[in-house]
């Protein structure tokens, strides 16, 4: 039966479900229940979601830059890719801003939560004000001082880097490009088994996704 429903449409119920049942859950107090049999499905979604997204961006970016031999096309290819990346970053923030703005939605959250909110997040509160301020003492040219890694190894390891990651993907394709094809052949074509890999893995996870929003939905009701 569930197959014959396309996935969005479960990841769509699977949203309602969660937000219904975390009600219930509430009125019914199956806190405790919801806490220790229904919310680690949702943190192993993400964790799921984390595993994959540093190989994936490696492999398709290697592949996808490999496979252009011209590299006028690709300095085009990525000047419009950056363009659209500032684009919607400044959409998405400018959204997000203004709806925070329009509603407001800590005003709903009750006092108790909130305290207990400012205490649970102070440490980060904390850190990201001190990161705000380095940002704002920093040059014109920082971000893409950030945007080099140092080390990739630790930037794999830290999904937050992931600008990094992208620029040594690039970084590796170009230079596979430049290699003697015979030579570049056997590490292309392994990043293309790598890359069908971990489509095929994306796949798999993803029809955990209509259980996981389930989980995660309930959990936030259920927190709040």
């Amino acid at each position: 039966m569930l197959k014959k429903i396309p996935l969005h449409l479960q990841i769509l119920i699977g949203l309602v479900l969660g937000l219904i049942y975390g009600v219930i859950a509430v009125q019914m107090g199956w806190i405790e229940f919801t806490q220790n049999w229904i919310n680690p499905w949702g943190d192993i979604f993400v964790r799921l979601l984390k595993l994959i997204a540093v190989p994936l961006v490696l492999a398709s970016l290697i592949t996808g830059v490999a496979s252009l031999s011209d590299l006028q096309k690709l300095s085009r290819i990525g000047g419009k890719t950056i363009a659209l990346y500032l684009m919607t970053t400044v959409v998405a923030l400018s959204i997000g801003v203004l709806i925070a703005n329009l509603i407001n939605p800590g005003l709903s959250v009750p006092e108790e939560m909130r305290e207990m909110m400012a205490e649970l997040y102070q440490s980060d509160l904390a850190s990201s004000s001190e990161k705000a301020a380095q940002a704002k003492a920093s040059g014109p040219l920082q971000p893409l001082v950030d945007m080099v890694p140092d080390n990739i190894f630790n930037a794999t390891t830290d999904n937050r880097a992931m600008l990094q990651i992208v620029f040594f993907a690039i970084l590796f394709g170009i230079g596979l490009i430049q290699v003697e094809n015979k030579k570049a052949k056997p590490l292309i074509d392994f990043f293309h088994s790598g890359n069908d890999v971990i489509i095929n893995m994306v796949d798999m996870i993803m029809l955990m996704a209509p259980l996981g929003v389930f989980a995660l939905l309930a959990k936030t009701v259920t927190a709040f």
